[in-house]
């Protein structure tokens, strides 16, 4: 779909900004990782900022590592330097040829400007950097022409601010940025985003999508509500699960998330986070979830490592197992087990989501898929048969995982291969769940329970005065916590 106003000359000296700003900040030893740089530049540009990812890299001005930082190619600082630039538009204006807007001049080759726009008397140009921030900028007042190039290279930017996007390629027109007076620190970035949200952002036209609530390596969430139902929800955006593969590997990406929300969505459980509804023919595919109340991570932080209560922990501890063992029987499994996957309900109970989305990015030599390790947070809790990428993998390797999360819900550390067991560590922890916690992380998955029902078993019986019920009675909260 076109949108009216973009023509080549702009996008191409768009993507010329944004190859800008990656040299910039590796001359001053800034992030260039994909998410940061894309969380600074796109509210800059005209197009989704994923379509000039894509350009840059499947054209070799850019390229990316395993950890997904970014860097200039021979050939991207070639074009910086202001070679190359006739060729740099014509692969601009073929790329982008169904986004360009009919009836503007696509065709017509001309030099890249790349002097920054003049600046607008008693404005600030600086840009306040928010992904969430979804709305159009505002128009820029009224200014003078731009004066005639003088061919004189263009002032340095401030080495605190990034570099000030660039005027469309033709000398008569210039990249409209939006003209946002600066306030000090994040208090003025926070005021611009409760100005912008107060009425959030129409999705489908069926959800409405509000102040973001949590983010990952892979998107966003955000708190948001169900127009026809008048139902709070959450509405979790994938957006930047495509710049870990190229261009052409993007339908394989799409079918496999949507083969791992479908699944997820089978699954209905108290302990399992409800998928209501999902969107991948977009953009910025996202899906639609029940709205939960923070995350285990939360907790476990404002423990200040030393654990939580240990009755506490040990209802967690079931209602997760109870919630896998449910997702196994339908030949579901997790995979991604850490604090950051564990939510809470309005009433205090653990629900466990995210279930296959560490498939969705698992190296397929096959179709090209490339081998990467997206974050590094869910490292201490996976199976050493993840790491290895061994394909023997299954309903043992989610126990290994539940079983780390257990040691550091009672303790608050991550065990290492020689740690004490838990009751050594913390006195109130009976000492009958040393034993299970040690079969469940064996590093041999046949020295390790094969599954949750004969954990739970191990379980039950050592814990057989029915101070946690009987095997298969899940214990909930019904009273709201605070």
């Amino acid at each position: 779909m076109t949108k009216p106003g973009i023509n080549r000359e702009k996008v191409s000296g768009e993507a010329l900004f944004i190859l800008r700003n990656l040299k910039e900040n590796g001359r001053l030893g800034r992030s260039n990782k994909l998410a940061d740089v894309k969380t600074a530049l796109e509210p800059s540009v005209s197009l989704e900022f994923d379509s000039y990812f894509f350009f840059l890299r499947k054209f070799h001005y850019i390229a990316m590592d395993r950890e997904a930082q970014l860097k200039l190619t021979d050939q991207g600082e070639r074009v910086v330097e202001g070679e190359h630039l006739d060729k740099f538009t014509t692969e601009v204006g073929d790329f982008f040829a169904d986004q360009l807007s009919p009836g503007e001049d696509n065709t017509q080759s001309g030099p890249l400007a790349v002097a920054a726009p003049p600046p607008i008397a008693g404005v600030s140009t600086d840009i306040l950097l928010d992904e969430t921030d979804m709305a159009p900028p505002p128009p820029p007042p009224p200014s003078a022409p731009p004066p005639a190039r003088s061919g004189r290279k263009p002032p340095a930017p401030a080495l605190d601010e990034p570099l000030a996007p660039p005027p469309a390629p033709q000398v008569t027109s210039r990249v409209e940025v939006p003209d946002l007076k600066r306030e000090s620190g994040f208090a003025g970035q926070a005021a611009a985003q409760a100005s912008a949200q107060q009425k959030g952002t129409d999705i489908d036209l069926r959800y409405v999508k509000f102040d973001p609530i949590g983010s990952g390596p892979l998107g966003t969430v955000f708190k948001g509500r169900h127009n026809a139902l008048g139902l709070d929800i959450c509405v979790k955006e994938l957006k930047d699960i495509f710049g870990y593969f190229s261009f052409l590997q993007r339908g394989e990406v799409i079918k496999r998330l949507k083969k791992e929300l479908c699944a997820q969505a089978q699954v209905r459980h108290p302990a399992v986070v409800a998928v209501l509804d999902q969107n991948t023919e977009v953009a910025r595919p996202y899906f639609v979830m029940e709205l939960l109340r923070g995350s285990l991570r939360e907790k476990l932080d404002q423990a200040g490592g030393k654990g939580i209560p240990v009755p506490q922990a040990v209802r967690y501890f079931l209602q997760i197992c109870y919630a896998l063992r449910s997702a196994h029987a339908l030949g579901l499994t997790h995979h991604n087990i850490k604090p950051e996957n564990v939510l809470f309900d309005g009433f205090g109970n653990a629900k466990i989501g995210d279930f296959g989305l560490a498939r969705v990015i698992e190296v397929d030599q096959s179709k090209g898929m490339p081998q990467v390790f997206v974050g590094t947070g869910g490292m201490g809790y996976m199976a050493p048969e993840l790491i290895s990428r061994n394909k023997d993998v299954g309903n043992a390797t989610d126990v290994y995982g539940v079983g780390i999360l257990l040691y550091e819900m009672l303790t608050g550390q991550i065990p290492g291969r020689r740690s004490p067991l838990p009751s050594e560590l913390n006195n109130e922890v009976p000492s009958k769940l040393d034993p299970i916690f040690d079969k469940m992380t064996q590093d041999r998955k046949d020295s390790r329970y094969p599954d949750f029902d004969s954990m739970l078993d191990d379980f039950y019986g050592a814990f057989s005065d029915g101070e946690y019920l009987t095997k298969s009675d899940l214990i909930l909260w019904s009273e709201a916590k605070g």
